[in-house]
């Protein structure tokens, strides 16, 4: 490996992270599990029902509650600001595309597309070192930056099982890649070492819903890893950027040395990096036929290691993560004409602990959510709104961070695979 990696420590020490936020500088990157809202539809909820009444985008167990086919999608605008520094972060992107089909209120069936982690980070050296060499003053600038990230493609299904017992299950395909690129600037020019990363993985999640009387609803979930997620790592050669663009190519002036003249390194493949095992529970009460209380609570271990050749901007990851969340939400009556009736209502308060394996210091975060959602048609399309404030204490090294997420939804519904009768 290129010696620039000695330098990693004094840019961490004298820099400024211009990513998406701390957390992605950790590990693999932020796990958008640990996102304060990671649907539109759902809210601060992953197992118990918000979208609508009986029904979790994100618990399949919950599907076949669904009277129609739904097509849904949830953009996100995330805003993170450390304190007492002038860094403000601002970023947007898809937060959960899907599609479900009920099958005859016994079953279900659906496909799904989320981040799983996001790797986006820049570190700076905030201060120019200066030394002499051949009776020459040289300014040396540090820089590290990585971008990317991993994708889950989910495929689910559900079964009821009897009348209050319902079992689902989720097929996580992980797939992504990352770029990592360490650069020294010198006096007029840039030397550039790059590296890429590509990763695949396969995780699996069960599913339980069960009533237990006629106003409390129990729902539990196991998720196991079926294929540690793997990475195959690819370092280029060093190169001198003359033309002062970031990549490795023929400009005014070329690249030294040519692109043409040098390949890339072997391959190195990495096994085990990612081995998650998690244990969810939520409890639902319901107060009236609108509204209703919950409880969610959920525990993630990472059983994975990272390798010693991967660049790391901090050589650090979370290994272990524990949440508690409560809300409240109304949902809409489906059998009233009044504009108000139609609105549905989601808030909660969300409390999270984070523990990194190296240093095993405990990240801790706490946050709340408003919600809101206009059902419309017949069939039960939804307009969803969500907003999350949430406040991450960083022990001993790092300041306080600000987290500020706005969610929209919108949810598409309709018959599909009728056989329609000839006229």
């Amino acid at each position: 490996m290129w010696p620039i990696k000695q330098f990693i420590p004094l840019i961490l020490c004298s820099s400024l992270l211009v990513g998406q936020g701390t957390m992605n500088a950790f590990g693999l990157g932020h796990f958008y599990e640990n996102q304060g809202i990671t649907s539109a539809g759902n809210g601060l909820n992953d197992l118990v029902p918000t979208f609508q009444s009986n029904v979790s985008l994100s618990n399949p167990s919950t599907w076949h509650h669904l009277k129609f086919t739904h097509l849904f999608l949830s953009y996100s605008g995330d805003e993170n600001s450390i304190s007492d520094l002038p860094l403000l972060n601002r970023y947007s992107g898809l937060a959960h595309a899907g599609w479900i089909v009920p099958i005859k209120s016994k079953g279900s069936f659906g496909l799904a597309i989320v981040p799983y982690a996001d790797q986006r980070i820049t570190l700076a050296d905030s201060d120019t070192t200066s030394f002499i060499a051949f009776e020459d003053t040289l300014n040396l600038v540090n820089s590290f930056a990585r971008t990317g990230g991993i994708m889950a493609f989910k495929v689910g299904a559900s079964y009821l099982i009897r009348e209050n017992l319902s079992v689902g299950l989720s097929v996580d395909m992980l797939f992504g890649s990352s770029r990592q690129n360490e650069s020294i600037f010198f006096n007029g020019s840039s030397i550039i070492q790059t590296s890429r990363t590509k990763y695949s993985g396969v995780l699996g999640e069960v599913f339980i819903s069960l009533a237990l009387q006629e106003k409390i609803n129990l729902f539990a979930s196991v998720k196991q890893t079926i294929r540690s997620l793997n990475g195959l790592y690819t370092e280029k050669y060093l190169f001198d950027d003359a033309n002062g663009n970031g990549f490795h190519d023929y400009g005014s002036p070329s690249d030294f040395p040519l692109p043409d003249s040098v390949s890339a390194k072997d391959e190195i493949r990495f096994t085990g990096i990612h081995k998650p095992e998690q244990y969810s529970l939520g409890l639902q009460s319901n107060l009236n036929k609108k509204t209703s209380i919950s409880f969610e609570l959920r525990s993630i271990k990472d059983k994975g290691k990272l390798p010693d050749p991967m660049t790391l901007p901090i050589n650090d990851w979370i290994q272990h993560s524990n949440d508690i969340n409560l809300s409240l939400t109304r949902f809409p009556n489906d059998l009233s004409l009044d504009l108000v009736d139609k609105i549905s209502v989601r808030m909660g308060l969300a409390f999270k602990t984070h523990t990194l394996a190296q240093t095993k210091t405990i990240i801790r975060e706490i946050g709340g959510s408003l919600g809101l959602g206009f059902k419309f048609r017949v069939a039960g399309n939804q307009i969803d709104l969500n907003y999350y404030l949430g406040k991450r204490k960083f022990p001993d090294t790092f300041n306080t961070e600000f987290v500020q997420q706005l969610q929209i939804g919108i949810s598409l519904a309709d018959l599909w695979f009728v056989k329609r009768r000839q006229k």
